[in-house]
């Protein structure tokens, strides 16, 4: 009978170091790889996350609305503003804590241009101009670009300083008299543009861009003694048409 009680005993001591060993077991192994979230690799999440720089270089031109010339403020309503060609350079950023949505460019450009009125005479005055109109722009555009895998169309609105350089200038005006001298002024600046950039490659992409473009300037003219002679000016606005090569970075 003893016999029989130490047997049981031990019996169920066993099944238990049996139990409690396979217990510990299945605690301590890993869980089924299937049961694994996806996550995404650490080159790939920084790359979405980096901050993009680019450079990029355009030709342009551009057709000006017909704004009258002013001298001294008398207008020449004939005026015919002719558009011209050009070029430019930009540099810009879309930082990566804006999600590469919102970015800041740097636009510096040239255009040419002519200006144009036919001698005509209104009220007992006769006027006539003709001159060069070349402008230098430095601008700071600030865009809104949707971050698309190979089409980025964007908007944007920028703001700067247009030089404007009248050129070989003929003003005549039997009242005021006549201005053959050159002439520059730098004026505030602004502009609305739009436009799409494609994606060749990865760091290569070709763009096309729409601007409409306004500056008002105010010319001190020369006579020949180096004396001030009559001022002129005109309110300048033109649609602006461009296309070019970039490189990001």
């Amino acid at each position: 009978m003893k016999s029989a009680q130490w047997f049981l005993a031990a019996f169920i001591v066993s099944c238990s170091l049996f139990v409690t060993g396979h217990a510990v077991a299945s605690a301590a192994e890993p869980a089924p790889s299937a049961a694994k979230a996806p996550s995404t690799s650490p080159e790939a999440k920084q790359e979405g996350e980096k901050t993009e720089f680019y450079v990029g270089v355009y030709l342009q031109g551009s057709r000006p609305l017909n704004r009258p010339v002013r001298l001294q403020e008398d207008p020449f309503t004939n005026t015919d503003v002719q558009g011209g060609l050009g070029g430019g350079l930009k540099i810009g950023i879309f930082p990566a804590f804006a999600g590469r949505f919102v970015g800041l460019e740097a636009d510096l450009s040239g255009l040419d241009g002519k200006v144009n009125a036919p001698s005509a005479t209104t009220g007992g005055v006769t006027r006539s101009a003709n001159f060069r109109l070349q402008s230098v722009n430095v601008m700071a555009n600030v865009l809104l670009r949707y971050p698309g895998e190979t089409i980025q169309p964007y908007i944007g609105i920028g703001a700067g300083v247009s030089g404007g350089f009248a050129r070989d200038l003929n003003l005549q005006h039997s009242t005021i008299g006549t201005v053959h001298e050159n002439a520059a002024d730098g004026a505030f600046a602004y502009q609305f543009l739009g436009g799409v950039r494609a994606n060749v490659t990865e760091r290569m992409f070709l763009f096309t861009e729409y601007k409409y473009f306004v500056a008002n300037y105010q010319w001190e003219s020369e006579v020949a003694n180096g004396a001030r002679g009559p001022s002129f000016t005109m309110n300048y606005r033109a649609h602006i048409v461009s296309g070019g090569i970039g490189f990001t970075f």
